[in-house]
């Protein structure tokens, strides 16, 4: 009994010991406390932990105003910026004139995009402390938004003056400075930032990047190992050691890096589309095919890794592979979706991606042709029916089995329309208009690699087989596009001109989370003088496509309508131009002898001379594909011949002409390369209005000077 009570006494010590422990330990949680904590946590960048911290320290002291600052600015690294301008109001109203809170908010005002909002918090900010370097970091990034790169290297500057050792200062000047192409300060301003912050993990991150930007792979590769090695954690670091891999050929070691990335976070898109292009180029192709689809059902709207995924199937899979029906579905959608939104070229488009990746789906073909038939080319239409009559045996169904309501419907729809068309110029002369070699120009369509892409590597050559195949994927116009990457504007030169080109364009892209820019400088193949520049900036979904696609609409918008003579019978002329290329009746062509039509010297529009005229044509007669009409010679001999160039000088203005889904896929240009029509001149300026409306344009650039802590 007495052991027993010497136990019962233990125990109750024992219990009123951890409770008074525990009531201690709630004493000690404290608004500082939980303060501090929130601040390892936020130093050591995990910022969920920190914030949650924080709010336990608000729910002490909710006049806390050093933790309402460091809770907005951990909610701004993790981009939720309307609320880090919420948090830093309320800060600011218990830590009054902290020019911290003012910049933290311009800053995060900046990323919504309300630039002159964050213009005027700066510009506040530096009336009261004019030394502040913060508000000059601020207002430098408006100016870069703005397109004044002198003007944020001058704030940069200004703002080293103050602090000679400040990292942000010397990392964005030397990130300026590169995309001067000044290397050389570039360099230099880099290494005064590794000599002063040389345990940065950062500094080490940003010197690779300029690194590999000016080509000095062995140095890039230097000093992104440095950044993982000071933070093993760093994954921006991992991601640019692997694009340098990659630009190496080591392409067994970047797959290695990216599933290492991949183990630690499988939801990391670019890891995947890395992978799989290095086993692409290990003549992995299943294995890349496999990998494409994998980082595609994280992210289905990546758009260049979709290119990358179809650009290999179409290469490497047999047209009757089972899995196209799936990957072609993801445009089938789209371009429904389109069809809704009343966006005939877009879902054309759509159309045309399917059908690139699987020609035999005829529910797919079956949707493109009563676009067709909608948009009143009834000749297409018929030739798309009868291919989904002649194919539709894909998927192989029995011999026994009756045929489906729609392919019925077809056959009555086939009969119908041949039977309507008897009248037409092709059965007049003969020919099937869809055999016709209706080539008008050769463009050769040209890239420099970059050394390292910060998204997508190997972007400008996707970008290049995309163009090349949106330009060779129009029935109505064909134009040859040859895509290859060259070492600068010589090489290009020579290889457009001695393949014979026309034109070539050298192209560029750069992209960032959000936005897409994809710029085109085109020039004379004959001459070399450039033609014009064309640059194209696209945000939010399908921004790859649709800069693309602005990219073939400027291009076909100087290029004039030109075609040739197929037949020619006293003063009556037939020509392989039609309705798809926008010709109506009365348009009236220059009739050149063949051959001797070459492009301008400079600018864009063709050239002949006034003695390789033969005489006009004037249209009378319009089918889909070609055209007849009237020839009326120049002088008293008549020599023209099958095969002679038509130039168009004049085209009559009316909605058949330019009121369908081909409006973008055609060229649209008269002999002098101006608009023909005051439709297409109209078509143009609403494009150029749409490249111009963001006055603010995102780049690599900035959203690497923006991430610098």
């Amino acid at each position: 009994m007495k052991k027993l009570r010497q136990f019962l006494t233990l125990t109750l010590s024992l219990c009123m010991a951890l409770c008074m422990t525990f009531s201690a330990a709630a004493e000690s949680k404290t608004a500082l406390s939980l303060y501090n904590r929130a601040y390892q946590f936020q130093q050591r960048e995990d910022y969920y932990s920190a914030i949650e911290s924080y709010r336990e320290a608000l729910q002490i002291n909710p006049q806390y105003g050093d933790a309402w600052y460091n809770l907005a600015l951990c909610t701004f690294h993790l981009g939720e910026y309307d609320l880090a301008v919420k948090y830093a109001d309320t800060a600011e109203k218990y830590s009054r004139n902290l020019s911290e809170i003012q910049n933290l908010k311009g800053m995060s005002l900046i990323s919504l995009g309300k630039i002159e909002e964050a213009r005027i918090v700066f510009n506040g900010v530096l009336a009261k402390y004019p030394n502040d370097v913060n508000a000059r970091f601020g207002l430098a990034e408006i100016d870069l938004y703005s397109g004044k790169t002198s003007s944020a290297e001058k704030r940069y500057t200004d703002a080293l003056k103050r602090d000679t050792t400040n990292r942000k200062a010397l990392l964005s000047l030397a990130l300026v400075a590169a995309d001067q192409g000044n290397d050389a300060a570039a360099e230099r301003y880099v290494n005064q930032a590794l000599e002063y912050h040389s345990g940065e993990a950062e500094v080490h991150y940003l010197a690779s990047y300029l690194a590999a930007k000016r080509g000095d792979i062995k140095v890039a590769e230097k000093r992104a190992r440095s950044a993982v090695q000071i933070k093993g954690d760093y994954d921006k670091a991992y991601e640019l050691l692997a694009d340098i891999l990659f630009s190496q050929g080591r392409y067994a070691e970047v797959i290695d890096i990216c599933d290492f990335r991949i183990g630690r976070n499988r939801n990391l898109p670019v890891a995947w589309y890395v992978k799989g292009l290095s086993e692409e180029r290990l003549g992995q192709y299943e294995d890349a095919i496999e990998t494409f689809n994998t980082g595609l059902s994280i992210d289905p709207l990546d758009e260049i890794m979709r290119l990358a995924l179809e650009q290999l199937v179409n290469d490497t899979l047999d047209i009757e592979d089972p899995r196209r029906p799936g990957w072609a579905k993801f445009h089938v959608s789209k371009a429904t979706d389109f069809k809704r939104a009343y966006d005939g070229p877009s879902e054309r488009y759509e159309y045309q991606r399917a059908l690139s990746i699987d020609p035999l789906n005829s529910n797919a073909r079956q949707s493109f042709a009563n676009m067709l038939q909608r948009d009143g080319f009834n000749e297409l239409y018929l030739h798309q029916l009868k291919f989904i009559r002649d194919n539709s045996s894909y998927p192989v169904k029995k011999s026994t089995e009756k045929k489906s309501a729609q392919l019925r419907k077809n056959d009555d729809t086939i009969e119908g329309l041949e039977s309507m068309l008897r009248n037409n110029l092709a059965h007049k002369y003969n020919l099937d208009p869809f055999y016709l070699d209706k080539s008008r120009w050769k463009l050769g369509v040209y890239f420099q690699r970059a050394p390292v892409q910060l998204i997508h590597s190997d972007a400008e050559e996707i970008v290049a087989n995309a163009v090349r195949d949106l330009f060779n994927g129009v029935a109505v116009t064909t134009v040859d596009v040859k895509s290859d990457g060259v070492e600068g504007f010589a090489e290009a030169y020579r290889l457009a001109r001695t393949t014979g080109r026309d034109y070539f364009l050298i192209i560029s892209v750069d992209e960032t989370d959000r936005s897409f820019s994809l710029n085109a400088s085109m020039y004379s193949a004959r001459t070399g003088t450039k033609t014009t520049d064309i640059k194209v900036y696209r945000t939010g979904n399908d921004r790859v496509a649709r800069s693309t696609r602005r990219l073939r609409q400027a291009v076909l918008d100087i290029l004039p309508i030109r075609g040739k003579v197929l037949y020619n019978s006293a003063s009556l002329v037939m020509a392989d131009l039609g309705k798809s290329d926008g010709i109506v009746k009365g348009a009236v062509f220059d009739v050149v002898k063949k051959d001797k039509v070459i492009t301008a010297d400079t600018g864009a529009g063709v050239y002949y001379n006034e003695s390789d005229i033969l005489g006009t044509f004037t249209v009378t007669k319009v089918d889909e594909e070609i055209c007849e009409g009237n020839y009326k010679k120049r002088g008293f001999y008549d020599n023209l011949n099958v095969g002679d160039n038509l130039i168009l000088i004049q085209l009559a203005d009316t909605s058949s002409a330019a009121g369908n889904a081909v409006t973008d896929t055609r060229p649209a240009a008269d002999a002098k390369g101006t608009p023909a029509t005051a439709s297409a001149a109209k078509a143009e300026k609403d494009s150029i209005k749409e490249d111009m409306k963001a006055p603010h344009r995102d780049s690599s650039l900035i959203t690497m000077i923006h991430s610098i802590n």
